[in-house]
């Protein structure tokens, strides 16, 4: 089947609504381990800071695995509390797992430029047992032709090696004919820069660009991100 052109869709905060799945996972495992005169507001913003900070370490290349094992005990001990941070992973794992939040208006998106001809793959950094049951708990799993996932193939996005793994696995793309889109200018953009790649920065909430990388197009909605895979002339 000849198809119009390729579009990669990150999943987390782009198709799926991580950060909502993401909160309320996170105030499960609080309530189940409290911290005394501690609330949970006070606790989020440090979790969020370490999570931050091991993130960029596993899009700089280092084990995922072993560094998301440490999230939680790090987070404790900012609190001086010891924590088993791998069994606490384990059960914030078992909350995202059941994670079936979908971003409004995504579904059908992604029908519609199914319809128009396009092959829909996704490409997401995370844990391969957490995205594929999201996917198949909320039934989008069926709406991509392929689902490249880091924790399978070794390597996270933006490193050149996810997109080459990608695009080996899905013949007929090339750069020329495929269009990254996600909401990460970290991972996403500079990911889809790395591989020579054009590339939409998702941004709904009209974030500032600080950062110092240059998306090729901007989307603050999903009829916006259609509009644009009208716009731009696939080889």
């Amino acid at each position: 089947m000849s198809y119009k052109g390729y579009l990669i869709f990150d999943l987390d905060d782009t198709i799926l609504d991580f950060k909502k799945g993401e909160k309320d996972g996170l105030n499960k495992v609080f309530k189940n381990h409290v911290i005394q005169d501690v609330h949970f507001d006070q606790w989020l913003p440090t979790f969020k800071q370490v999570n931050n900070a091991i993130w960029r370490q596993i899009e700089q290349g280092a084990s995922a695995k072993e560094l998301l094992d440490t999230r939680f005990s790090k987070t404790y001990q900012e609190f001086r509390v010891e924590a088993d941070g791998k069994l606490l992973e384990m059960e914030y794992r078992s909350y995202l797992d059941e994670n079936f939040f979908v971003l409004k208006g995504a579904k059908e998106m992604l029908l519609h430029l199914k319809k128009q001809n396009f092959q829909v793959i996704a490409g997401t950094n995370g844990k391969s047992s957490t995205q594929r049951n999201r996917l198949k708990g909320t039934g989008l799993e069926m709406l991509f032709e392929d689902i490249v996932i880091s924790d399978e193939i070794g390597y996270a996005k933006p490193h050149r090696k996810f997109f080459d793994i990608l695009m080996d696995r899905n013949k007929g793309m090339q750069p020329q004919n495929t269009l990254m889109i996600g909401d990460s200018l970290h991972s996403d953009i500079q990911g889809a820069i790395n591989a020579g790649i054009s590339n939409v920065w998702f941004n709904p909430f009209r974030l500032k660009n600080d950062s110092g990388i240059i998306p090729d197009y901007e989307a603050h909605s999903f009829d916006e991100i259609v509009k644009r895979t009208q716009a731009i002339a696939f080889k």
